[in-house]
């Protein structure tokens, strides 16, 4: 049934007319006695069109054509119906909301066939006997969780699971705390590890007025803002709630302050601490939404942390709601478990008791008062449900007499026709207390009221079944008498056991398809800070994904060998496939949104066969695609499973504009059964043929489940994705904005029309109003009046550049000025994304500068996505703007560096840091160095400024979290270790090994010889050697980067004497000149006059103190303007050490500081160079918040 849509959109049928010949009479349409012995809903009912459902071989457009017709008929006859649902794929029709006595005019439509009342169908009551919290213990019953801990007897116990998120209630009781805020030590029993990197003023979201961007770490940390505690009550908790796995130890990594944004450099520093500390599994309920390429930095991160040997979960979004490829990083990471939400079973709502003392759950509505927690209240209606004046709907809906009876007391009304608010407000208008809205279908929603004028008194939604029963007691007594609790009752939820709405769909941007699997996340009762209520009901993939870490912990305890992929592996192979959340009927959920399916723990710790891979990756295919099937069987018995294919529902179309279809593929085996030895393995060749409609020219993102049913009944799965269309061709600036003579095509021109908050050049306030400019338009470049670009991206991409022209007198391109911007790995934008160029080009130095008032032109040209396994070139589309004017005055003039700062919680990670986000995965070379005594590594920083390779730091005796993490990330093919094996030993040379094909080390019999050592791999006939102190770092260091960039070497002297194996490198080297660095103490002239013997030109470049000296090595080997600078203390040696070769990469000169105050010569040689862009290497206790405060301060003149 390829091609059968699910979910259609409107379509015009002008040709279809309302009265066809021999039409069935109106009156005969109506069914009103097919639903027997059932409730139905009032005022709600089923149109049923004429023509085939899709699946009975109906026609598409036949079916859009009688949907709009419909439409027209209903409104041309002046009815007010509402319409519910479309449908089109099994049955053809709508459904709909409108009053009884209006059913002639529907009937009278050509295009109806016949309408039905609409049955409620009640939800089954769970009978509940545990004594854990109802809600949490629902959502470990829907995985198995339950099961392992009550019958297997895993709780979780020996395993760390780290959480990076807002921190862990330390003090909470069910986490192991006193039960008191501020009375539980760290480290707790429970929260045994930990820190927080930021402290609880950080704040990284520039539109937030509480902004504050610069860390703060402490070693406690403690949650002041709740997700992160919700998160470890998921996974662990134990008291009130239990969670999946209440025997682990946590480890608390807070990277949020109380309220407001993080950065993916905190996370990663958070990753790198989370494996120093030797978590077993890490949880990141965290995301950046549409940021769905694998590349992204936390995404890269969480992978390397995979491949470190932990198992890390992550939540997939919440985005769901903005359609297909919204899920984000780092749940997009290959190795990282991306999980998707469902909804649980159950929920916990706030309640109140009737007369019989029975609970009844309700959920207040969004824009009106709380209700209260306490008391009685009485309660009247004044119609039976399904009439009019239960509706409430109109101006002034009650009567006098009516309106008396609601004076002063709740009022039921019932949902239906109109808006919550406008039921809402008439309740009020009548001088209700307050107003109970209940149902019309099961279940429970989140009504709206908010409006102008607002609604001022509480109002409440409550189910259907309890409405009519308040309603009945209320119009029988003339009253009934509610009472308030504070408390909340569980309830079951209509759409439990389902993907959750808000659940973010895949795929990745190169189409590998994400999430792995699913968990309960919707509506999970858990933990919360004791100062907010010690418990709460969240929903989000943030509550799914710590379901899957706590699974994981149970996992590794029954069998502590498992690797991280087979802990991915048993939980896809066992994972339960879910219905279509829209439309359980129709078929399987589509594979991009549930991955393997629900996860269930117990099934994969007693499986007995794992197949592998555990994911058929297909990507973007057109042929038959064929894959190897592994089953390895652990049992001592021979094993035989029979195979077969369950096909998914499938989508089309772009992020923007998407439907459901049936699409569905064709797969067959080489074997329909297979036999499996006992303890052995057997394979099966599984094919795949992808679904395309040739005849409406559609592709899909299709796919299924290949199923191993074994003769005992299990089943096991493997989920199946590609895509059968070209990813290439989805056009990637689209879109449209509203202008004053129609709709204006984007991209297009701005300018900024309001805004109060800036970050540079760039409007951040959330407020921000920009118009829409054409040809001609001038900017003064001052207060954000900038060259704007208003753009909507449909697709991710890979690449973005900005190239600007000199404007010709027609409006046309001239001379480049070259590209003034490059980005890769773009999100998509689910809406209007705003861009701006800032006036300044990149000069020969590398600096940006100022252009010249005049006419320009920008070309953007994107670079769009490819399939993963698509290795053609790459398609680009380019956009070109219309001519305007740059005219500098005002802030536009003000000349100052932008000041950042790379730092960790230790040296080992600030090098690290500086490596990865400065060199691209697959470098060639790493070097590694002692990041505890300098001598050995000195020169070898200026040898990978000359390579373009990064150094890392390790200890003398291992190999630090955070190193090994950038080396996952970095994936060199060479290390090259700095120094002989006192500075770092065999055993942690022996362990790089691990991390790329070669390892190589450097060295000599003492510091000397070591530089003499690097100094070889440089040729014969350099232009410039460096001749620096052996007995301190500042002066080799600060001449590290000018040596990168002048591809010279650094060789360290004593200070009253060359070393011989100094000199005869120096021999060598036959340099053309030698620059000697430092004061006379450091070193004596005595060396300066030796050194004459191998070069003619000897000069000696220093200062009174080691910061003047390094702002001399700067003045005379970089030119103004500077692009870029590194700044690092000048009394440490291991963050300049590591910055000097990112330093050399960017043609940038480091430059050292006192860590509380800045040198003056220090801070004239910056404002000489006009430093346009300055790194800070280190945290604030190596250079102090002062510092950069008073760098950010400064102004050229």
């Amino acid at each position: 049934m390829t091609g059968a849509f699910l979910a259609p959109i409107a379509a015009s049928a002008d040709d279809i007319s309302k009265f066809a010949d021999g039409a069935t009479a109106p009156e005969l349409k109506i069914q009103d006695n097919v639903v027997t012995g059932v409730q139905t809903a009032p005022n709600s009912f089923f149109v049923q069109f004429a023509s085939e459902p899709t699946s009975n071989g109906g026609s598409l457009s036949a079916i859009r054509a009688e949907r709009s017709q419909f439409q027209a008929d209903v409104a041309d006859a002046g009815v007010d119906v509402e319409v519910r649902q479309e449908f089109g794929t099994l049955w053809n029709g709508v459904s709909v909301d409108v009053e009884e006595d209006e059913l002639l005019e529907l009937a009278s439509s050509g295009v109806v066939e016949a309408i039905f009342p609409m049955e409620i169908i009640e939800a089954p009551t769970d009978v509940q006997t545990q004594t854990i919290d109802p809600e949490l213990f629902s959502a470990i019953t829907m995985t198995g969780a339950d099961v392992v801990q009550s019958e297997l007897g895993y709780d979780g116990t020996g395993i760390k699971v780290g959480i990076i998120d807002t921190g862990i209630d330390i003090d909470h009781p069910d986490l192991g705390g006193n039960g008191t805020p501020g009375s539980t030590a760290f480290p707790s029993e429970r929260v045994a590890y930990g820190y927080d990197l930021v402290g609880d003023t950080y704040n990284s979201d520039p539109s937030d007025p509480a902004y504050q961007p610069n860390p703060m770490p402490d070693p406690n940390p403690d949650d002041c803002q709740g997700h992160g505690t919700h998160v470890a009550g998921i996974v662990g908790a134990d008291g009130e709630v239990t969670g999946v796995a209440p025997g682990v130890t946590f480890g608390a990594y807070r990277v949020f302050g109380c309220e407001g944004s993080t950065e993916g450099d905190v996370m990663l520093h958070a990753m790198e601490l989370a494996l120093r500390d030797g978590m077993d599994v890490v949880n990141m309920s965290i995301g950046s939404a549409f940021s769905n390429w694998a590349q992204y930095p936390t995404a890269q991160a969480s992978d390397a942390l995979a491949r470190e040997g932990v198992v890390v979960a992550a939540s997939i979004g919440n985005s769901g709601d903005d359609g297909v490829y919204s899920a984000g990083a780092p749940g997009v990471g290959r190795d990282t478990i991306g999980v998707g939400s469902v909804d649980n079973i159950e929920f916990m709502a706030s309640f109140f008791s009737d007369e019989n003392g029975d609970p009844v759950p309700y959920v207040p509505a969004t824009g009106s008062p709380a209700p209260p927690t306490e008391g009685t209240a009485p309660v009247v209606a004044v119609a039976e449900p399904g009439t009019p004046e239960a509706l409430a709907c109109g101006t002034d809906p009650f009567t006098d007499a009516q309106k008396a009876v609601i004076d002063g007391n709740w009022v039921l009304i019932q949902r239906g026709t109109c808006s919550f608010y406008e039921k809402a407000r008439n309740g009020q208008l009548a001088g209700a207390a307050g107003v109970i809205i209940y149902n019309n279908v099961p279940g429970l929603i989140n009504p709206t009221v908010e409006g102008d004028p607002p609604v001022t008194v509480p109002v409440i939604m409550i189910t259907a079944a309890d409405g009519e029963a308040l309603v009945a007691d209320a119009l029988a007594e003339g009253s009934t008498t509610i009472t308030w609790s504070a408390e909340q009752t569980s309830t079951p939820s209509p759409t439990g056991g389902l993907m959750s709405s808000f659940s973010s769909f895949g795929t990745a941007a190169d189409l590998m398809y994400k999430p792995d699997v699913a968990a309960p996340g919707g509506q999970i009762y858990s933990t919360y800070p004791l100062e907010k209520g010690a418990h709460a009901t969240l929903s989000g993939t943030s509550m799914a994904s710590p379901h899957v870490a706590g699974a994981a912990a149970l996992m590794l305890e029954a069998d502590p060998g498992l690797s991280v992929p087979e802990v991915k592996t048993k939980m896809q192979n066992s994972a339960e496939q879910l219905p279509l959340n829209i439309a359980p009927a129709a078929g399987l959920e589509v594979v991009h949104l549930q991955g393997a399916g629900m996860i269930h723990v117990d099934k994969a710790i007693l499986a007995d066969v794992e197949l592998e891979p555990s994911f058929l990756q297909l990507g973007q295919t057109s042929d038959a695609v064929t894959t190897t099937l592994t089953l390895t069987n652990t049992t001592d018995l021979t094993e035989v499973y029979t195979m077969s294919f369950e096909p998914a529902l499938g989508t089309a179309g772009t992020a923007s504009d998407w439907d459901y279809y049936y699409a569905d593929a064709d797969v067959s085996f080489s074997a329909d059964q297979v036999s499996v030895p006992a303890g052995g393995s057997a394979t099966v060749d599984v094919t795949v043929v992808g679904p395309y409609d040739a005849e409406e020219d559609i592709g899909f993102l299709y796919g299924g489940y290949v199923l191993a049913t074994g003769t005992d009944s299990s089943v096991y799965s493997v989920p199946v994705g590609g895509a059968s269309f070209d990813l290439q061709q989805v056009e990637v600036l689209t879109g449209a904005v509203q202008g004053e003579t129609g709709p204006v095509e984007l991209p297009v021109l701005g300018k900024l029309a309001s805004c109060t908050m800036f970050l540079g050049v760039d409007c951040v306030d959330p407020e921000g109003d920009w118009n829409l400019a054409g040809a001609g338009t001038t900017y003064t470049m001052d207060e954000g009046d900038v060259p704007t670009v208003l753009m909507h991206l449909e697709q991710q991409s890979r690449a973005m550049d900005w190239e600007v022209f000199k404007a010709r007198a027609d409006g046309g391109k001239g001379a480049s000025l070259g590209l003034v911007s490059e980005v890769d790995y773009l999100e998509r934008t689910p809406g209007l994304t705003v861009r701006t160029w800032d006036g300044k080009v990149v000069d020969d130095n590398g600096a940006r500068v100022r252009v010249p008032d005049g006419d320009y032109v920008i070309e953007i040209t994107i670079t769009r996505a490819q399939a993963w396994n698509d290795d053609r070139d790459a398609v680009t589309e380019t956009w070109t703007s219309p001519a305007f004017g740059i005219a500098w005055a005002g802030t536009g003039l003000v000349d100052s560096p932008t000041v950042d700062r790379a730092m960790g919680p230790d040296r080992y990670a600030t090098a690290a840091e500086l490596a990865v986000e400065n060199f691209d995965a697959g470098v060639e070379t790493v070097y590694i160095g002692s990041g505890q005594a300098f001598p050995d590594a000195l020169s070898g920083s200026a040898l990978a400024g000359t390579e373009g390779s990064p150094v890392l730091l390790t200890r003398s005796g291992s190999l630090p979290a955070a190193t090994r993490m950038a080396l996952q990330t970095l994936a060199p093919e060479r290390i090259v270790v700095l120094g002989g094996p006192t500075a770092i030993s065999a055993g942690v040379e022996a362990r790089l090994a691990d991390y790329a094909g070669t390892v190589e080390r450097l060295a000599g019999s003492d510091r000397y010889a070591t530089s003499a050592a690097v100094s070889g791999e440089y040729p014969v006939g350099v232009s410039v050697a460096f001749l620096a102190s052996g007995r301190a770092f500042p002066d080799a260091l600060s001449a590290s980067a000018a040596a990168g960039v002048e591809d010279s070497p650094v060789l360290l002297t004593r200070p009253g004497s060359i070393p011989a194996v100094v000199a005869a490198e120096l021999a060598r080297l036959d340099p053309d000149r030698i620059v000697v660095l430092g004061g006379r103490t450091a070193v004596s002239d005595a060396v300066l006059r030796q050194a004459r013997a191998y070069a003619t030109d000897v000069v000696r470049i220093g200062g009174d103190d080691r910061y003047e000296t390094s702002a001399n090595v700067a003045a005379e080997f970089f030119t103004t303007p500077v692009a870029h600078a590194v700044m690092a203390s000048g009394s440490g040696f291991a963050d300049a050490l590591a910055a000097a070769p990112v330093a050399a990469q960017n043609t940038s000169p480091v430059l050292l500081t006192r860590p509380t105050r800045i040198p003056a010569a220090t801070l004239a040689t910056m404002i000489d160079l006009r430093v346009q862009a300055l790194t800070i290497a280190g945290g604030y206790s190596a250079v102090s918040l002062a510092v950069q405060e008073e760098l950010e301060s400064v102004v050229y003149p």
